[in-house]
């Protein structure tokens, strides 16, 4: 039901991108030029930045919400392999990550046909740049994860270290008593002994 839910709500991330786009650019059909005429008289100026802005916004919204969809896939998929369930339903699981899966690669296609069809010409090539820079990202994110892994395996070897030494420290310290306790009950055994 989660899966579902999310692929219902990227669908509606789709559907609000394409009836955005399609008002602002939707497909032109020929009219008279009298009609041509009274509409640009009734034109009213665009704010090419709010559009623009508008556009993105939209798009993180699906990408974000196709993010969603993805963890969610995933974590199913996971679920699957590491949890046995007795009452599981096979066939409706196997069925709900078909149609999840087949209305994700279906909002793809379409998402990047809006990006790329329907996008304004002043956002230039938007598809194929957002998708360049995001490999960037991902190689600066994998970049960022390697060093993070590299100072949480050296934070762990310096905590290792510390027990380490506290360790020797507490064994010279027993080793120190025992050392003081053993010479001071020789001292005492020496003292009585010379008494008497």
């Amino acid at each position: 039901m989660e899966v579902k839910s999310t692929v219902d709500e990227a669908v509606g991330a789709v559907n609000e991108i394409r009836s955005f786009w399609q008002k602002l650019f939707g497909a032109k059909t020929a009219k008279p030029v009298a009609q041509e005429k009274r509409k640009q008289e009734a034109y009213v100026a665009l704010d090419e930045t709010k559009v623009m802005t508008d556009i993105v916004s939209q798009l993180t919204t699906f990408f974000r919400l196709q993010d969603q969809l993805a963890a969610v896939l995933r974590e199913e998929e996971l679920k699957s392999k590491t949890v046995y369930d007795p009452d599981a339903n096979l066939m409706e699981a196997a069925l709900n990550r078909i149609i999840a899966q087949d209305q994700m690669a279906a909002l793809e296609v379409e998402i990047r046909e809006c990006m790329v069809y329907r996008s304004p010409k002043e956002m230039g090539a938007l598809y194929s740049r957002t998708f360049e820079t995001r490999d960037i990202i991902m190689e600066e994110q994998e970049q960022a994860r390697l060093r993070e892994d590299a100072k949480e395996r050296v934070r762990q070897w310096q905590r290792s270290e510390e027990k380490r030494d506290f360790r020797a420290k507490s064994a010279y310290l027993v080793a120190t008593a025992i050392l003081i306790t053993y010479l001071w009950l020789l001292f005492l055994f020496v003292a009585r002994l010379e008494k008497t």
